[in-house]
C-alpha cells in the first residue's frame, strides 16, 4: 500500500485544483465579510506581498479570514493578530525552512500553494467582537484567548518571583 503524502511533502501546483471548490459569490457567510486586501504572489522572493484595500480596518485584529482566488474558496482562517502579521507567518513557508524542520506545514502548504498558483488571492474578514473579561483583578479587552492569557500572567508571575520559567515551560 503506498504511503499517503502528508501536507509538507504536497500542495496545489495547478490552478484546476480549486474547480471543486465551493464560489465565494455562493457563501451564506458572505454578506458578513468585507474585502480587507489582496496577496500578490512573489515566487522571485517566495512570499506574498500585501495590497491594502480596507486601509481603516487593515490594522484590525481578531479577524476570521477567507482566501478567495478567481472566485473559489482556497482558505478560511483566523488570527488574534492583523493580518498582516499572519501573512508574515505564511511568508515563514520557505522550502528551505521546510526542509530545515522550521516551518509549519500549514504555512508550508498555504505559502507554495499560492506561489505555484500565482494568482491574486483576495481576503475577505470578518473582524470578530472584542470580548472583556478580568483574570485575577485585571481586565482585559482583546482578541487573545482566555486560557493563554491566563497563562501568560501566570508564567510572568512565576519569572518575577523565582527568576525563571517553570522547567517544563519551553514555548511560553
Amino acid at each position: 500500500m503506498a504511503k499517503k503524502k502528508n501536507i509538507s511533502e504536497s500542495y496545489l501546483k495547478n490552478i484546476t485544483q480549486l474547480d471543486k471548490e465551493f464560489d465565494f459569490e455562493d457563501y451564506s457567510h458572505k454578506k458578513d465579510f468585507f474585502l480587507l486586501c489582496k496577496l500578490i504572489p512573489n515566487p522571485e522572493e517566495e512570499k506574498l506581498d500585501i495590497e491594502i484595500i480596507d486601509k481603516e480596518k487593515f490594522d484590525c485584529s481578531g479577524l476570521v479570514y477567507i482566501m478567495v482566488i478567481k472566485g473559489k474558496i482556497f482558505k478560511i482562517g483566523h488570527t488574534i493578530n492583523t493580518i498582516k502579521n499572519r501573512v508574515q507567518s505564511y511568508n515563514c513557508g520557505k522550502l528551505k525552512f521546510r526542509l530545515s524542520g522550521t516551518a509549519s506545514t500549514t504555512n508550508f502548504y498555504v505559502l507554495q500553494s499560492l506561489l505555484a498558483l500565482n494568482s491574486e488571492v483576495f481576503i475577505y474578514a470578518f473582524i470578530t467582537p472584542t470580548p472583556e473579561y478580568k483574570l485575577w483583578g485585571e481586565t482585559y479587552k482583546d482578541s487573545f484567548p482566555v486560557p493563554k492569557r491566563a497563562e501568560n500572567i501566570l508564567i510572568k508571575e512565576y519569572i518575577g518571583r523565582y527568576g525563571r520559567k517553570p522547567i517544563g515551560c519551553t514555548q511560553t
